[in-house]
């Protein structure tokens, strides 16, 4: 059978291509096979470190709390008549400084009652003088002495110590005893007639104008001492067992928002009542506010920092590093590790933790998701600390270059 030149030059081509598409699967065969001969790399995760320094640290332990004045006085009027003076109508916000006249009623009717019970004092005397010149005229000179120093218009003097019983007796027949105690209760109802600060502080009250009428057992004014003031700092107990109450803590105290306005106080009582709600002891700070910053008026909230405990060998690393089971994560020959630590106390956003030979360790600060110990990590702070080092010898060179 004879083939036609053309229909032979057709059965070539197609030999060829089929030939063509053999080489060219056994070449990319062979090459898929060298592909997978090769070694796959591990991958390499970044993360941020924090080297550990141990170092000697003073706890600050923070607090929150509202400033109480320390002493609060609610004034009830023990007298009654029509108000003659009323420092500013008693306001509210009215400040009195310590022994400034805040109210004086109207005594004039309990003033004379007293010249005229001092009066009958002094005749009373008069009257038993005669008789102890005649018969013991040592005695004689004692109370002629009290008798002559006795004035209608001041505050009479103690009674002279008694030395003998004949004495007591004249004296009580002329009701010596009686009268002297009657003007001391008339000179004490008329103390309460004029009522002054016995601190410096601001007035609450609904308002007293001069001419009103004041009854006894009224409620007169709210006096709060502005000045002496205190805050109430509620404590975990394992917070309050890192303070020294050997000596006062010192606490620095400054408003919310205002950290630059800091006045110091110290810390001299602390309750033993421990709170069932919150688990919490009190701690009492207590400052003077001398220069009346309106930032630590009471009623103010502030922030406060207690210097705790001299803590040593310990260092600080953030919070969240820090696991439910005191473990951190590290860094150990370009591998992830896993590693106990000692955890002391927490300080806000920080964690102190005790020397456990994690020194020369590195303490991975990126927060990881799937870690496998063992698997190769790098830090990203090598590249910063290599170039700083860089830096400094190339400053190094030029310096020495320079000289």
């Amino acid at each position: 059978m004879k083939f036609s030149k053309s229909t032979l030059i057709k059965l070539g081509s197609v030999v060829g291509i089929v030939v063509l598409g053999v080489i060219i699967m056994f070449a990319l065969g062979s090459s898929e096979k060298e592909s997978n001969k090769r070694e796959v790399e591990p991958e390499v995760r970044l993360v941020e470190t924090q080297s550990i320094y141990f170092e000697d640290l003073v706890l600050e332990i923070e607090g929150n709390g509202v400033i109480e004045s320390k002493k609060t006085l609610n004034v009830i009027s023990e007298a009654t008549g029509p108000v003659l003076i009323a420092k500013n109508d008693l306001k509210d916000g009215t400040f009195v400084n310590t022994g400034e006249l805040i109210l004086e009623i109207d005594s004039r009717e309990v003033e004379n009652s007293l010249y005229t019970m001092r009066s009958e004092y002094l005749n009373s005397l008069a009257l038993v003088l005669p008789e102890l010149k005649i018969e013991d005229p040592d005695t004689y000179d004692k109370w002629q002495s009290y008798f002559y120093s006795l004035d209608i218009h001041e505050t009479i003097p103690e009674l002279p110590e008694m030395t003998g019983s004949q004495e007591k007796i004249k004296l009580s027949t002329r009701n010596v005893y009686s009268k002297y105690y009657a003007v001391k209760n008339q000179e004490i109802l008329l103390s309460k007639y004029r009522i002054t600060a016995p601190f410096a502080g601001y007035i609450k009250s609904t308002g007293i104008v001069e001419g009103s009428y004041v009854s006894r057992n009224s409620h007169l004014f709210t006096l709060s001492d502005a000045i002496h003031v205190e805050i109430a700092i509620p404590l975990l107990v394992d917070e309050v067992s890192l303070l020294n109450f050997s000596s006062p803590p010192t606490v620095k105290v400054f408003p919310d928002n205002h950290e630059e306005e800091i006045i110091y106080g110290k810390i001299y009582r602390k309750e033993t009542l421990l709170n069932r709600n919150s688990q919490t002891l009190n701690v009492y700070v207590s400052f003077t506010n001398g220069k009346l910053n309106s930032y630590f008026l009471p009623g103010n909230y502030v922030k406060v920092r207690i210097e705790g405990m001299l803590l040593k060998d310990v260092a600080k690393i953030p919070r969240y590093v820090v696991d439910n089971e005191n473990y951190v994560y590290t860094v150990e020959e370009g591998k992830l590790a896993r590693r106990k630590i000692e955890l002391v106390t927490i300080q806000g956003n920080d964690a102190i933790i005790k020397n456990t030979g994690l020194e020369e360790m590195k303490i991975i600060t990126t927060i990881l998701q799937k870690p496998l110990i063992g698997m190769q990590v790098k830090s990203t702070n090598e590249s910063i600390e290599l170039k700083e080092e860089v830096s400094d010898v190339d400053n190094q060179s030029q310096n020495s270059k320079a000289n």
